[in-house]
C-alpha cells in the first residue's frame, strides 16, 4: 500500500476463517469411546453428537460459518453403520478405532479428488461478493485440514504395517494398544489443537490487516475485504481511491510510487494518494493524506473529477483533488518529499506513453491539461 497511508483499520476477522477441524469431533469421539465402552454404545453417542452439531451450526451460524468437515464425519458414520450391518461387524469388536480411521481416510481421499471441481464451481457461482469470499475461505481451510488428516492417518497406516511385518515375533501389548486403539484419536486431536493454534495466530495477524470496502457498479459499499486478499486473489474488486494533484506555477509535482503498489510500481505520480479504508469517508482520507501539511485548511483541496479506473489487475473508483501552491515559501513548507520534482507541461507531454508516469496519471492528464493547468497559465499572463 502507498507509504502515505499507514492507517490500520482494526475490524473483525473474516467469518469464513473458522476451524474446520472441529467438524471431526464426532468421529474422534467414536474413536475415544471405543477404547472404554462397547462399540455399539460409542457409535450411538457419536451419531447423536454429529446430529446435534449439524443442527446447532445450521440454525445458529447459517451463512456465517461454514463447517464443511461435518460432511465427511457424517459420511464416515454412515459407512460405519454399513460395516456394523455387514459381515465385517466382528472386526469392530477389537478394531473399532482403526476401522473408523480407515473409513475417514477413504472419505477424505474422495473429497480431495474433487477439490478442483468444487473450487471451480464456487468461483463461477453467483453468490454476493462477501458471501463468496467467506465460502472460498472456508473451503480453503477445509481442504487444508482434510489434506493434513489424510497424510497423517496414511502415515499411521504405513507405520502400523511396518510394525506388523517386522515386529511380528516381538509384539508388545502397550505398543499394540497404542497403534491400534489410541493413535487414531491422538492424531485427530493433534490436528484439532494444531488448527486452533494456527488460526489463532492468523486471526491476530488479520486484526492488524488493512481492510478495503468493496463497491458495486453504482459505487455503493457492499462489503469489505483484506488488502492482501484483494490484490492476491486474482479477482478484481472495486475499491475507492483518493488522489491529490499538487500544482505550483503551472507545474505538477510528481514523485515515485511505492515499490509494492498494485498499479504502476516505482512510476511517477502525485505525492498524495491512497485507498479509502473500510468505514472511512473521502473527507477523512483526504485529511489523513494532506491534512497534516495544511494546518488550518488554508489550502483546501479542490474536487476535480470522479471516474472509474480499470485495468487487468485492479478496479478503482477514483476521486481526484488538486492543491495549488502559490509561493515558493508555501511549496517549501508543504512539500517535504525528497524524491520528487516539478514537471513542466512540455516535459510531461514529451514523456507520455513511455513507461515513466503511472496509468492513473496518464489517464487524468488530458483533463488536468484542459482545466486547472490551463487556468493557472491564464492567471500568469
Amino acid at each position: 500500500m502507498n507509504q502515505n497511508q499507514k492507517y490500520t483499520n482494526k475490524v473483525e476477522q473474516r467469518q469464513g476463517l473458522s476451524s474446520q477441524s472441529i467438524g471431526l469431533l464426532p468421529v474422534l469421539l467414536l474413536m475415544l469411546l471405543s477404547n472404554f465402552y462397547p462399540y455399539r454404545i460409542s457409535f450411538v453417542v457419536a451419531v447423536i453428537s454429529c446430529v446435534a452439531s449439524i443442527i446447532i451450526f445450521s440454525n445458529l451460524f447459517r451463512d456465517r460459518i461454514y463447517l464443511f468437515m461435518l460432511l465427511p464425519s457424517s459420511v464416515t458414520l454412515v459407512l460405519y453403520s454399513c460395516v456394523y450391518y455387514s459381515n465385517l461387524e466382528p472386526a469392530l469388536y477389537n478394531y473399532s478405532p482403526l476401522m473408523t480411521e480407515w473409513l475417514l481416510v477413504a472419505v477424505l481421499s474422495l473429497s480431495s479428488s474433487s477439490r478442483r471441481t468444487i473450487l471451480k464451481h464456487v468461483r463461477k457461482s453467483n453468490h454476493p461478493v462477501m458471501k463468496h469470499a467467506r465460502l472460498q475461505t472456508a473451503l480453503a481451510e477445509y481442504f487444508h485440514v482434510a489434506q493434513i488428516m489424510q497424510n497423517l492417518y496414511t502415515l499411521h497406516f504405513f507405520i502400523l504395517l511396518f510394525y506388523i511385518i517386522f515386529f511380528e515375533n516381538v509384539r508388545n501389548i502397550m505398543v499394540d494398544r497404542f497403534l491400534y486403539h489410541e493413535a487414531p484419536f491422538m492424531i485427530g486431536m493433534f490436528v484439532v489443537l494444531y488448527e486452533q493454534v494456527r488460526l489463532s495466530i492468523v486471526k491476530r495477524r488479520l486484526l492488524r490487516e488493512t481492510w478495503l470496502p468493496v463497491l458495486n457498479n453504482n459505487g455503493k459499499v457492499i462489503g469489505r475485504i483484506a488488502y492482501s486478499v484483494s490484490f492476491g486473489s486474482g479477482v478484481k474488486y472495486c475499491h475507492p481511491v483518493v488522489r491529490v494533484a499538487v500544482i505550483y506555477q503551472s507545474m505538477l509535482y510528481l514523485t515515485a510510487r511505492a515499490d509494492d503498489s498494485p498499479v504502476s510500481p516505482r512510476m511517477l505520480d502525485y505525492p498524495f494518494l491512497g485507498y479509502v479504508l473500510f468505514k472511512r469517508t473521502l473527507e477523512q482520507t483526504l485529511r489523513e493524506l494532506v491534512g497534516r501539511l495544511l494546518p488550518g485548511q488554508l489550502l483546501k483541496p479542490r474536487f476535480l473529477i470522479r471516474y472509474l479506473f480499470e485495468n487487468e489487475k485492479v478496479s478503482s473508483l477514483v476521486t481526484l483533488y488538486a492543491i495549488t501552491l502559490k509561493t515558493e515559501e508555501e511549496f517549501a513548507k508543504y512539500i517535504q518529499q525528497k524524491n520528487g520534482k516539478l514537471w513542466m507541461k512540455k516535459q510531461i507531454e514529451e514523456n507520455l506513453q513511455k513507461g515513466i508516469f503511472s496509468e492513473y496519471f496518464e489517464k487524468e492528464y488530458p483533463y488536468l491539461q484542459n482545466t486547472v493547468l490551463l487556468a493557472e497559465q491564464i492567471k500568469q499572463l
